[in-house]
């Protein structure tokens, strides 16, 4: 019995570190236009290969303060509350709804809105919280402030995240075999089209080169009423 326990055991251990060699880090490098690194772009990876998935985080908070959403892009699992806090001295009036090219709301009839108190010193700040069932881009503005703008990005994928400051993003723990990736980015006009790709141990960094301008001048959120 004493051998029977110690096989299974060494068994298990052994299908752990198999697993675990069956993974690996993917690192994305995403360009502009120029070929420039592309900061503030959403990379998704999705693969079907079975293997451990990470824990997406419960909770993502965005601030609303100096006239800006901050982080100005996040992106989000499905399972993912989402809190929105007001921090600055004025009220604001939070809007969001799904995001089309170009900067602009595909339905701008279609979406959400709460309005929320302006700061008030010695009281906790004002703040509403979403769940979101619908994945792709979500443009937020403001109907009192026309020029504040942010991105919310929903996925089902838990391999997601931001590209940094030199266009690139780390993914950890994808499981070796097929996957693919999607980039997207508020400014783009076209869409980037997905990239397979075969994930292994030790792979070169992934270079996706996109058709996105940056700098181009933005026009205030439009669109809707107060009435959704």
């Amino acid at each position: 019995m004493h051998a029977a326990r110690k096989s299974v055991l060494a068994l298990l251990i052994a299908g752990l570190t198999q697993s675990a060699a069956l993974a690996a880090d993917v690192t994305v490098q995403v360009l502009d236009r120029e070929g420039k690194a592309l900061a503030g772009a959403v990379v998704v990876l999705e693969t079907s290969v079975s293997g451990p998935r990470p824990t997406p985080l419960a909770e993502h908070t965005i601030e609303q303060e100096q006239m800006r959403f901050a982080p100005a892009v996040s992106v989000v699992h499905l399972s993912t509350k989402v809190h929105f806090v007001n921090l600055d001295r004025w009220d604001h009036h939070v809007r969001g709804g799904a995001a089309g090219p170009g900067g602009v709301y595909l339905d701008a009839s279609q979406g959400f809105a709460f309005r929320l108190s302006g700061r008030v010193a010695g009281k906790p700040a004002s703040r509403e919280s979403r769940q979101f069932n619908q994945t792709g881009p979500q443009l937020l503005g403001c109907h009192l402030h026309g020029s504040m703008r942010g991105h919310l990005y929903v996925t089902d994928s838990p391999w997601a995240a931001v590209s940094d400051a030199q266009g690139q993003v780390q993914l950890r723990e994808v499981p070796a075999g097929g996957a693919r990736l999607r980039v997207w980015h508020a400014e783009e006009l076209v869409e980037t089209p997905p990239q397979a790709l075969s994930v292994s141990d030790g792979m070169a960094a992934v270079r996706v080169a996109t058709q996105v301008v940056v700098g181009r001048k933005k026009k205030p959120v439009e669109g809707g009423g107060y009435g959704y």
